[in-house]
């Protein structure tokens, strides 16, 4: 024990300093460390932009902290985190986006995967065989701020910032067309088909197209859509035709469209506005009807040969058909007449004052009242035959100048329209009168008197005399072609003989010019023989008084030829 306090007491001992330094500059390593630190974590997180959840039904190819944000091929975020919604029906994407991307985030803003993509339009998104899946977006118009979003299972067909114009069409069904079927205006692609879908409520199915700038300033108001699906082939005399709008409407389906020159509307369609989906081109150059008005139409005229489909014409260009033909026992009279009943298409007449904003019923209204207007002018319905061959009738509109006023009646269950006689039934209404007036004659008296001068004519053609009288004709003309030889024979020398004479009148006439432009010169003021005859005609003008006075003179006083004048 005694050693071991001997050993303790052979220690050293610490030695206290007496002035104390403070700080070591040990910790001067760890203490930048911590700022530096600082400092990078405020520049990560200053660098961040806003956090987003984006909702997918599946989350294939995406992956935490590798799958990036695009926005134009530039990076704009990267996904932070997946997980599933509390009903596992949906992925949760959690992702970080770049300062300065608020601007981006919107209501309207769409995210979407971009995976390789093939279909008969064409292939998209190859690049991401080899980089790996990516999640674009697609920045919306002016919306609500948002960070949470439904992403978008199919790549869209038009993005936000694309010039052009979107129209719906109508169709009795889709065909072979998809989304992404292209649009044709004269067999060049301007366009596509952005979405379809069923109205089960009015039976038809609904496209989304869109045009591209400036191809939808060629879409008007009567512009035709049609289906270019597939090829059309067409068997005629000179051979096989086949008509294909592309090959890849062949594969993918398409639609075209035109605007014909026609004196309907054609100014330009406004965004939104809805056509009618032909299935060709042929259907697509009819007209829209899209209206039918019935009207019932009775006649007195017999109506065979008319039937229900025949065509209802206003002067040869069709307004309507007939639906129904009937008879009908008459309130007034109790007679049996024929009633037809027509209806009137109004999209077929090209009205100018219609404006094309009015509805059904206004539209109704208005061609109501336009039709009792060309009533009251005189516009009647008749039959008349459309077919020679067949002796089909129709049904024709038309102005009768002659017609009695009347108006379109509202009273029964359609309105009835005025009518009048077809022109066949005037001609045969004619007839029947010429027949009347044949029968009023007395036919038998004027067949007794025919007899009796047919007789008298035969025994005149029968008679001696008229016999002796041909004989005696025959005699003169025999004399008469004896005359017209002679005077034959002697002919040929007369017109040698005024050939001659009309030879020297030729050269007669031609001296005769020369003197009289020689005496034209020599008579004129100027010439030697005109001076002359001045003179002379003063002279004689003289001696004319003269004899005047004389004249004169001895009329009133005969007797001075024997006496003398009286002094």
């Amino acid at each position: 024990m005694k050693e071991q306090n001997d050993r303790l007491e052979e220690l050293p001992e610490a030695l206290v300093a007496a002035d104390h330094p403070g700080f070591s500059f040990v910790w001067l390593v760890p203490l930048v460390a911590l700022i530096i630190g600082i400092v990078l974590i405020y520049k990560e997180y200053s660098s961040l932009g806003p956090s987003v959840e984006i909702r997918f039904q599946s989350a294939e190819g995406i992956e935490p902290n590798k799958t990036e944000i695009k926005y134009r091929d530039a990076v704009i975020g990267k996904v932070k985190n997946l997980q599933f919604t509390d009903d596992l029906s949906h992925v949760m994407v959690e992702a970080q986006l770049n300062k300065d991307m608020e601007s981006l985030l919107s209501s309207d803003t769409r995210f979407w995967v971009v995976r390789p993509r093939i279909g008969a339009t064409g292939a998209s998104g190859i690049s991401t065989l080899f980089s790996g899946v990516y999640i674009a977006v697609d920045p919306g118009e002016a919306g609500a701020y948002t960070q949470q979003f439904v992403g978008l299972e199919e790549p869209p067909k038009i993005l936000s910032d694309a010039r052009g114009s979107s129209f719906r069409l109508r169709a009795k069904s889709l065909g072979s067309i998809s989304i992404g079927s292209p649009v044709y205006h004269r067999q060049i692609q301007v366009g596509e088909v952005t979405g379809y879908r069923l109205v089960p409520e009015q039976d038809y199915v609904a496209l989304d197209v869109f045009i591209n700038e400036p191809a939808n300033k060629l879409v008007r108001r009567n512009t035709r859509f049609w289906n270019v699906s597939g090829m059309d082939v067409e068997v005629t005399g000179g051979g096989v035709k086949v008509e294909m709008e592309s090959l890849t409407s062949l594969l993918a389906g398409g639609v075209a469209f035109d605007s014909a020159l026609t004196l309907g509307d054609d100014q330009p369609a406004a965004e939104g506005t809805e056509f009618q989906l032909y299935e060709s081109r042929e259907e697509s150059q009819k007209k829209v009807v899209q209206l039918s008005l019935p009207y019932i139409l009775y006649f007195d005229d017999s109506v065979r040969g008319l039937s229900v489909g025949a065509s209802v014409e206003f002067r040869g260009i069709p307004v309507g058909k007939v639906l129904d033909i009937s008879l009908e026992e008459s309130i007034d009279d109790g007679l049996v007449r024929i009633a037809v009943l027509v209806g009137l298409e109004p999209d077929l007449v090209p009205f100018e004052s219609l404006d094309p904003g009015l509805d059904e019923e206004e539209r109704k209204a208005f061609f109501h009242s336009t039709l009792e207007k060309l009533v009251a002018k005189g516009l009647r319905a008749r039959l008349i035959t459309g077919n020679l061959l067949s002796g089909q009738l129709i049904v024709d509109m038309d102005f009768d100048k002659e017609a009695e006023m009347a108006s379109i009646d509202y009273s029964g269950k359609y309105p009835v329209l005025p009518t009048t006689t077809g022109s066949l039934t005037s001609i045969t209404n004619s007839l029947v009168a010429i027949l009347g007036k044949l029968k009023r004659l007395p036919l038998d008296e004027m067949g007794e008197h025919f007899l009796k001068v047919s007789e008298g004519m035969d025994a005149l053609v029968n008679s001696e005399g008229l016999l002796d009288s041909v004989k005696s004709l025959s005699l003169v003309l025999d004399h008469a072609d004896q005359i017209l030889s002679i005077v034959g024979d002697k002919t040929t020398p007369m017109l040698d003989e005024m050939a001659r004479l009309s030879t020297d009148a030729r050269k007669m006439v031609q001296q005769a010019e020369k003197m009289l432009q020689q005496l034209e010169k020599s008579a004129s003021d100027q010439g030697s023989m005109g001076g002359e005859l001045i003179n002379t005609m003063r002279e004689l003008a003289a001696a004319a008084r003269a004899v005047r006075g004389v004249a004169d003179y001895l009329e009133r006083h005969p007797e001075a030829l024997l006496q003398g004048k009286a002094r």
